[in-house]
């Protein structure tokens, strides 16, 4: 039987989030850069890269902090972003919820000629 993060993972597989204070998962630190770093789930496992932010990511091990670049991750690994300890898992579950809308079916509406929506009924 799958676990909970299981699932997750298996729903956002191939997707990737962006961390920042303008990405999907917003940082709130004004030491995040506006694009930090992103998540990509691939073939069951966390992958987390770095995007050339100013302040850089770091993973916490042993009460030390370690620059990090890119690599698999672990779920329960906590990584600093800009004055914050964040935990991988807890970053999914905000990213799951993208995952539940983008499942969902989007409604277009068709327009008219000019443009405007179209009403039909």
């Amino acid at each position: 039987m799958k676990n909970n993060l299981s699932e997750k993972l298996e729903r956002m597989e191939g997707r990737t989030y962006i961390l920042g204070r303008e990405g999907h998962i917003y940082m709130d630190s004004p030491t995040a850069s506006k694009q930090h770093a992103e998540i990509m789930i691939t073939d069951g496992k966390i992958f987390l890269r770095d995007l050339n932010s100013t302040n850089g990511t770091y993973l916490k091990k042993n009460n030390a902090l370690v620059k990090f670049e890119q690599g698999f991750v672990n779920p329960l690994q906590p990584i600093v972003i800009g004055e914050h300890t964040y935990v991988i898992q807890d970053l999914l579950a905000v990213a799951s919820k993208f995952v539940a809308v983008d499942d969902n079916e989007t409604l277009i509406e068709p327009t008219d000629d000019a443009g405007q929506r179209s009403i039909y009924g």
